[in-house]
């Protein structure tokens, strides 16, 4: 949050739809920093500590951290509503994915074994789970954010990567619904109303998606 509010401090929420985005980069990279340098291993009372680790330091840091009570008393309807917006597309798109869970097809059983080589490697990078004992010669920090909140979560990774296809649905329908709502607002200055800058969200998110 006090990132998210320093960066976007411009926008009529101060960019609070991007705050879990920016907080699972973050941590993330915390945790691959750690682990590719062998400072602290890969296991789920480690990651808790990286975790509240960067929560302190952004907001002993960052300038903005004295607004940030202040922003969400000010604007507490909008984040709700956001809040709303971002349960109900992950919600949907779990019920719609939960007729074909199975991880088959495409690359699915390719990021399905990146992770689980995430998750069972103390240190970075992970093992390739075809080569082995040679490293992932590939691109797959986006496979280590769902081994970060299998971690944190304690849940099943069968579980969570259908979870994580859900919740990336969600979080491009929340972006896009904020970008074009906020460039409607941009463009129309303060004359534009709650429901027009709405649809106008509303009509981009689905017709991206």
């Amino acid at each position: 949050l006090p990132l998210t509010f320093f960066v976007f401090d411009k926008f009529f929420d101060s960019g609070y739809i991007f705050a879990k985005i920016f907080g699972l980069i973050f941590t993330t990279y915390a945790i691959f920093l750690f682990g590719v340098l062998h400072l602290a291993p890969f296991t789920q009372f480690f990651s808790f500590l990286i975790f509240i680790f960067v929560s302190v330091l952004f907001f002993t840091l960052l300038p903005s951290r004295l607004s940030v009570l202040q922003i969400l008393k000010r604007d507490w309807k909008i984040l709700l509503f956001e809040e709303a917006l971002f349960l109900l597309s992950l919600f949907g798109w779990v019920y719609i994915h939960s007729f074909a869970p199975d991880v088959h097809g495409l690359e699915k059983y390719m990021d399905f074994g990146f992770i689980n080589s995430a998750l069972r490697s103390n240190y970075f990078p992970p093992k390739d789970m075809l080569f082995t004992p040679f490293f992932i010669n590939y691109s797959y920090f986006g496979h280590l954010v769902t081994a970060v909140l299998t971690k944190l979560s304690g849940i099943p990774a069968t579980i969570t990567f259908n979870l994580m296809l859900s919740t990336l649905f969600a979080f491009c329908l929340c972006a896009t619904f904020y970008l074009s709502a906020h460039l409607s607002i941009f463009l129309k200055g303060t004359q534009a109303s709650i429901f027009k800058t709405s649809f106008v969200g509303f009509l981009t998110s689905l017709i991206t998606h």
